[in-house]
């Protein structure tokens, strides 16, 4: 049976610019399983609840880096606030270093 795999792609030193830190943050909940506080600045990337949350906060930190295609590295920090059963709130902030690719991957 066919399993999904990754590979790593080999990039020179002169293809691409590593920035200094950045961050985003962004926020959501949900009251029952009704969720709020999403933005939808992002591609489909999950289903998880929390995974729009990241990519929202992805998206923020990628934003405040001029021409930036990726993040390395990234750390997530998560708060979370629970209202019994019937609702939740949690915000998310992602600390990284941002790459500008300038030609590509080389082989």
């Amino acid at each position: 049976m066919p399993g999904l795999y990754t590979s790593p792609v080999e990039l020179a030193p002169a293809d691409y610019t590593i920035s200094g830190e950045t961050t985003g943050k962004s926020c959501g909940g949900r009251f029952l399983i009704f969720p709020y506080g999403f933005t939808y600045k992002f591609g489909v990337t999950g289903g998880m609840f929390s995974d729009y949350i990241e990519s929202q906060a992805i998206y923020d930190a990628i934003s405040k880096v001029e021409n930036a295609n990726y993040l390395v590295n990234p750390k997530f920090e998560y708060e979370t606030t629970s209202y019994l059963f019937f609702a939740s709130s949690t915000c998310v902030t992602v600390k990284a270093k941002a790459i500008t690719l300038k030609t590509g991957p080389v082989k």
